[in-house]
């Protein structure tokens, strides 16, 4: 580690001339910008040079750096992986960090079974599967692997399930699979289905088209009359659902292409992805207070992208140079298996796909802006109706959920200046509080959340009336705290509520507002914006807590059906908690899978097996 100091310069020949990583750390030793070189005594000098790095951030960070800290590897790729691992794990101020890719989903389909499924995931594995996607919205995957489900009739179960089957499931008999578990369709007329589903994906729904009609034709060429009609009827359905493709590059290659805009304080990058010539996705990423320049945003994206497990193309556009081209080139070349080429093209049909993703980002990055502005108008408009002593920037919303008493959690979510903050969102799974009794919920939860006084946000929220309000004014009052604001939101379920403000007729099943040492709930105008706001908070903190909740009610029903299992204890029932999501996956599996997967015994496995079936 080399202090920065005055004497900065004497120490800086301390740096090894050696590929690696360096960090920058500030006086609470919190990392701030993770760099990679092939010559780390060469790359940290240019930051404190006479004529120092030009990139616009460096003015940022170089006032902020207090310690450099160095790890060394063996060549500029290794030290490539480690920058990409170091950035995930300290998530540094001045570095771009994509989000988590459980944001997008990939459909994938196995080639190593012998009839292989079609399954909706999030973090593919490099095997030899083949990956479609990413998909931005996981509902959009889901309904198109209805879809596949329904024209090709692939299966869906886990190979656990198929191995363990012995007759068709229902979806056989709604015709969404052919049952291959059960011999109803050959390997070879399944393996046509999953190549056709394969076309079909990859956006090359003509071939489908001329190979079942020549399936077809055959078919009807043996006598085979029934097995035709099936597939004329599947020809029908493809022709009426597909939708002929709105972008054609006539480039028969993959091909992925991104760029970027960038204002002051924001950016987005956009991503399109071009399979056999056909544009079949894009993808937009928006960074905040950002201060990097177009190269080094578009590099850290493009490194990042691939390395959480993305489908690799032959090429990849970029319009500008990568300081390290060759050493991404590399990389991805190895991921992928073959060669990959980055390029930056001058002309032809890939200069204009560029500028078709320039346009794609740039109309992203005025969109995201104007939705950022008009939340900032809400959030304003709010403190002004509600006659808050404080502008909301920061609230925090609480909610409790339970069923007759069990397994009560509460939530709280945050959002800060109009945009959820997720890392401190909170799950309390409650101690104190053995029945229902949503004011002893609310008093827990509010206690444990501001007990240290530490980060307290502008405006409290809590999903309740009166008696939730006045929880939680008691609680702050008990723990001396007398800074934020705090507002109750509920539905009226009885009678009418009349505007305090204007006398209008309020419907009985609209969201009303309390404040405290107010009578009567404030009804805002319905559609408002501070009353679309305070509904989304509302219903964001509805949506965490409820989720915690299932789980928690998924694992206690697992637990309860492992109870009284010879060999096994807590420690082992928690091994399998964490290892299988449901009872019906520990059902379905055999022995020696239940051994493998939790590292259990294969004698305790036979008996788990034996209490669950």
């Amino acid at each position: 580690m080399i202090a920065v100091d005055d004497t900065i310069h004497e120490r800086l020949g301390l740096v090894p001339r050696q590929p690696g990583v360096y960090l920058f750390k500030d006086d609470a030793d919190t990392v701030l910008y993770v760099g990679k070189a092939v010559d780390l005594n060469n790359r940290v000098r240019a930051y404190f040079a006479e004529s120092p790095d030009a990139r616009p951030f460096i003015n940022f960070l170089k006032p902020r750096i207090r310690r450099i800290e160095f790890m060394l590897t063996d060549t500029e790729k290794e030290a490539l992986l480690l920058e990409n691992n170091l950035i995930k794990k300290y998530r540094p101020r001045y570095n771009i960090r994509l989000k988590d890719d459980k944001t997008y989903v990939n459909i994938r389909i196995a080639t190593d079974h012998r009839s292989p499924g079609i399954q909706v995931v999030r973090r593919p594995v490099r095997d030899r599967a083949l990956i479609f996607g990413p998909f931005a919205s996981a509902y959009a995957a889901r309904e198109t692997v209805k879809l596949i489900t329904e024209l090709f009739q692939l299966r869906t179960c886990t190979d656990a399930e198929m191995r363990n089957r012995v007759r068709p499931c229902m979806k056989y008999q709604i015709k969404r699979c052919s049952a291959p578990c059960a011999d109803r369709i050959t390997p070879k007329d399944y393996g046509d289905r999953v190549r056709q589903a394969r076309l079909f994906l990859e956006g090359r729904t003509g071939a489908v088209i001329r190979e079942l009609k020549s399936q077809m034709r055959s078919k009807s060429a043996m006598e085979h009359y029934e097995k035709a009609a099936q597939v004329r009827d599947l020809i029908v359905n493809i022709e009426k659902t597909v939708e002929q493709q709105k972008v054609e590059t006539a480039l028969a290659v993959d091909i992925d292409v991104f760029n970027a805009a960038c204002t002051d304080s924001a950016a987005a990058v956009n991503g399109l992805f071009i399979r056999n010539g056909q544009l079949l996705n894009s993808l937009n990423y928006l960074f905040r207070d950002t201060v990097l320049d177009k190269e080094e945003l578009l590099g850290s994206v493009v490194r990042q992208y691939y390395e959480n497990g993305h489908f690799i193309p032959d090429r990849v556009c970029l319009p500008y140079h990568l300081p390290d081209a060759d050493v991404v080139r590399s990389r991805l070349s190895d991921l992928k298996g073959r060669a990959v080429t980055i390029e930056v093209p001058k002309a032809g049909k890939r200069l204009e796909l560029l500028g078709l993703s320039a346009k794609n980002a740039q109309e992203y990055l005025r969109m995201s802006l104007q939705k950022e502005a008009t939340t900032l108008s809400e959030i304003r408009a709010l403190k002004e109706v509600l006659r808050l002593r404080n502008e909301p920037s920061s609230v925090e919303c609480f909610d409790n959920s339970d069923i007759m008493g069990t397994h009560g959690v509460s939530s709280m979510v945050r959002f800060e200046n109009g945009v959820p903050v997720k890392a401190k969102y909170r799950h309390y799974r409650l101690r104190d509080v053995t029945r229902p009794d949503d004011y002893a919920m609310m008093h827990e939860v509010l206690s444990r959340r501001f007990r240290d006084g530490q980060d307290l946000p502008s405006l409290i929220i809590v999903d309740g009336g009166k008696g939730q309000l006045g929880m939680a004014l008691q609680v702050l009052s008990e723990l001396g705290i007398a800074g934020p604001d705090v507002i109750g939101i509920a539905k009226r379920h009885t009678e009418d509520l009349t505007s305090p403000r204007d006398g209008r007729h309020v419907d009985k099943g609209e969201d009303r507002i309390y404040l405290p040492n107010r009578k009567d709930p404030l009804a805002l105008a319905h559609g408002s914006g501070p009353l679309m706001f305070l509904k989304r908070v509302r219903d964001e903190a509805h949506r965490f807590a409820i989720t915690y909740h299932r789980q928690l009610r998924s694992k206690a029903g697992l637990a309860s059906e492992l109870d009284g299992i010879a060999g096994v204890s807590e420690r082992r029932k928690r091994l399998l908690l964490s290892v299988f999501d449901t009872i019906d996956e520990i059902r379905s599996a055999v022995p020696e899978e239940i051994a493998r997967r939790s590292g259990i015994p294969v004698s305790v496995a036979r008996e788990i097996r034996e209490h669950l079936t």
